[in-house]
């Protein structure tokens, strides 16, 4: 019935999965009238029309919004969900945040596979709707909800009202079909693909009295018509990553605005004073703007729950009124998600976070003292000498990789830091740019597991002082752990685990980037021959990534039990001597280790990727699941690597039910290619290789050969 088709049979599952269904249940299914309805697009699997007549109504409406962005969109879920609450789309249960409740939809509409995450993000924030899922919303939304490409001409029904419009490829100017402008009962529009278009005309706005939806993203949209304010029922508006330089005050007319936002807006150096009068305003995004302050009185807006791109103001008294102090967030009791900018500007933060039972999301940042960004990211190889720091004391001021932070800015930001204690609610939690020499004592504790219990992701990057990192080991649902930049940061040792007996036990990735002093790493209290003792230790580690962390020297004997470990990335860990005895079962990615020389005893990896200049390497040995061999040669290099020849003699001479290796890919030089043709210098080990496809690095050249039936193809001369 599914036609063996993995989609239709994955909607299969969507309609069993959802509950315990009994036979008599999945009998019904069997016998539903879905397998025999007429169908408006007969080329579309019947399961998918069952998967969505399977789903309450209120999941319905839902899932056909989703069909209104176009094709191989990425979409961010919290998005959406401001899309359906816009919308009228979810409504209230009791106390509950309603944003709560559609991303509760969003997970069921996930397991029941209509809408499919990006496995690219760890907390599975991205996501898109499989083609023919798009095409079946389309279909059932019939003429109420259409996505076109401008200038395709659009035919409806007379009878028909179009209520929702997704536009892509739009022109220079905002335009829209002469039929949705007669009827004058759009609700939301959508923009999508159009970067080229600059302008939205007043006159256009007049036509869409009941619009409750404008999306603008990514567009070069550089300014909103004063009449936007008389759009009434306007409940989102987003212009994110536009060229918008103003907002024009009477936004504050917008009454029913629920959510804004101008992240990415580059060009906007300001917010008018008007939306402190939004009072309906649940979500306000500011990130990544020009803006140095926001606008006095946002305390107002008691109906927010996510805040995001909040800039602390200038507490100077030289420069009064400058924006909003820290402590105007004290009042917005109802928040989820808040980010933090400009925090070296804060005074006082002590109960800001207090009172807020719903926060989930989390980020403090602090501003850098002009010439604080890096100079020279790749400074690990540097010899400084033993006795020079990258701190250099010089009255009262500390010079920190370009930065000069006063000794003031630093004790104020651990005092602040300090004070702001998160409530155990938490959930994300990031510190960027934190400038103090040692983490905030509610990081520090010992009882950290206890004071955050439902943590799950966690970032720290770019701390140039802090030498300890906290117990990080004892957070009991930790799942992502991100830490980069922590410049001054020479070991890692069982401080990091904590004292639990059983240390990150939820932790799924892990990654440590641009750590230049970072020499040691243990994972374990250390008995008294120095062997590690811990022995409960990431138990469901699937990712592990080390980038630009130039001095390590090894890698902890603790990481040998990380038992569902997968996939271990190492770039540019110059030091690091050896990978060996590590229970890694899919994927080792080692690039550019100019120590490393034995990758040897990991008899569960499949498919080990080498790039670029790793010269010491001399043993690759004892992969005895290795499948999958792919090299990236350096530009000069003109030999294959010395240890090639003895990998593929140890893997032959294995018994034949053990055989495994039968792919090489290779890319090179042209010397090198041409070196690996048949009857040339290097074809006695090409031709051993059950599959094997060698290419330049343009790709333009290439070579492959299959053994068993004696392929052979190359667009390179015989020369």
């Amino acid at each position: 019935m599914c036609d063996g088709l993995p989609l239709a049979i994955k909607a299969m599952g969507g309609v069993l999965i959802p509950k315990e269904r009994t036979k008599a249940e999945w009998e019904n299914v069997l016998r539903s009238d879905a397998w025999s309805m007429n169908r408006p697009d007969e080329e579309l699997p019947r399961a998918l029309y069952l998967n969505y007549e399977d789903l309450p109504p209120h999941l319905k409406q839902c899932f056909l919004y989703c069909s209104l962005y176009p094709e191989k969109s990425d979409l961010y879920y919290k998005e959406i969900v401001r899309l359906w609450v816009a919308e009228g789309l979810i409504l209230k249960q009791g106390d509950r945040l309603v944003e709560d409740i559609a991303e509760e939809y969003y997970r069921e509409l996930v397991c029941r596979s209509l809408l499919q995450v990006n496995p690219s993000y760890a907390d599975h924030s991205y996501f898109s709707m499989h083609d023919l899922y798009r095409t079946l919303g389309a279909n059932l939304m019939q003429e109420e909800g259409i996505s076109i490409v401008h200038g395709r001409t659009l035919t409806t029904n007379t009878n028909t009202k179009i209520r929702r419009l997704s536009v892509s490829k739009m022109g220079h100017r905002l335009e829209l079909p002469d039929e949705v402008m007669r009827q004058k009962c759009l609700r939301t529009l959508i923009l999508a693909d159009s970067c080229n278009t600059h302008t939205i005309e007043e006159n256009l706005l007049r036509s869409l009295p009941h619009l409750r939806v404008l999306d603008l993203t990514n567009t070069s949209i550089e300014g909103i018509p004063d009449f936007i304010g008389d759009l009434l029922h306007l409940r989102y508006l987003n212009l994110n990553g536009t060229s918008v330089q103003e907002i024009p005050e009477s936004i504050g007319r917008l009454a029913n605005l629920q959510t804004l936002n101008v992240s990415e807006c580059e060009s906007l150096r300001k917010l008018p004073m008007a939306i402190t009068r939004l009072h309906n305003l649940r979500c306000l995004h500011m990130e990544q703007t020009r803006l140095t302050h926001i606008p006095k009185g946002i305390r107002k807006l008691d109906e927010v729950n996510n805040l995001q791109g909040f800039v602390v103001g200038h507490e100077d008294p030289t420069k009064p009124g400058q924006g909003c102090a820290l402590e105007e967030l004290q009042s917005l009791c109802k928040l989820s998600c808040l980010s933090i900018s400009s925090l070296e500007r804060a005074v006082a933060g002590a109960s800001v976070l207090a009172e807020k039972p719903f926060l989930k999301e989390l980020t403090l940042g602090w501003t850098p003292p002009a010439g604080g960004e890096d100079e020279d990211e790749d400074d690990g190889d540097a010899d400084d000498g033993e006795d020079r720091e990258d701190e250099e004391d010089k009255g009262d001021n500390t010079r920190v990789e370009g930065a000069t932070w006063s000794e003031e800015q630093i004790q104020g930001a651990e005092k602040i830091c300090n004070e702001l204690s998160p409530p155990s609610s938490l959930r994300d939690l990031a510190l960027e740019q934190f400038p103090g020499r040692q983490f905030p004592s509610w990081m520090m504790s010992t009882s950290l597991g206890e004071l955050f219990p439902d943590l799950l992701y966690l970032e720290l990057s770019d701390f140039p002082s802090c030498m300890e990192l906290p117990p990080l080991g004892t957070l009991p649902k930790l799942k992502f752990l991100n830490i980069s930049g922590a410049k001054a940061l020479k070991t890692i040792g069982p401080e990091f685990v904590g004292h639990s007996s059983l240390a990150f036990p939820k932790l799924e990735s892990l990654q440590f980037i641009n750590m230049p002093k970072w020499e040691e790493w243990s994972l374990g209290w250390a008995d008294e021959a120095g062997n590690e003792t811990q022995l409960k230790l990431l138990p469901n580690l699937k990712n592990c990534l080390l980038k630009d962390c130039p001095k390590l020297k090894a890698l902890p004997q603790g990481l040998s039990y990380a038992t569902n470990l997968k996939g271990l990335s190492l770039r540019q860990t110059h030091e690091l001597r050896e990978i060996t005895n590590l229970p890694l079962a899919d994927k080792l990615e080692v690039t550019n280790n100019m120590m490393l020389s034995r990758i040897s005893d990991l008899s569960a990896v499949k498919y080990l990727k080498l790039y670029y200049d790793c010269p010491s390497l001399e043993n690759v040995e004892n992969l005895d699941s290795l499948r999958h061999l792919f090299v990236k040669c350096p530009p000069t290099m003109t030999h294959l690597p010395p240890w090639l020849s003895g990998l593929i003699d140890e893997r032959q001479s294995a018994p034949a039910a053990q055989w495994s290796f039968s792919k090489f890919e290779l890319q090179c030089n042209l010397v090198l290619l041409k070196s690996c043709l048949r009857g040339h210098q290097n074809w006695h080990i090409i031709q051993r290789i059950p599959n094997v496809k060698i290419q330049t690095f343009s790709g333009n050249e290439y070579m492959r050969y299959v053994k068993d039936t004696d392929m052979y193809d190359t667009n390179v001369l015989q020369s």
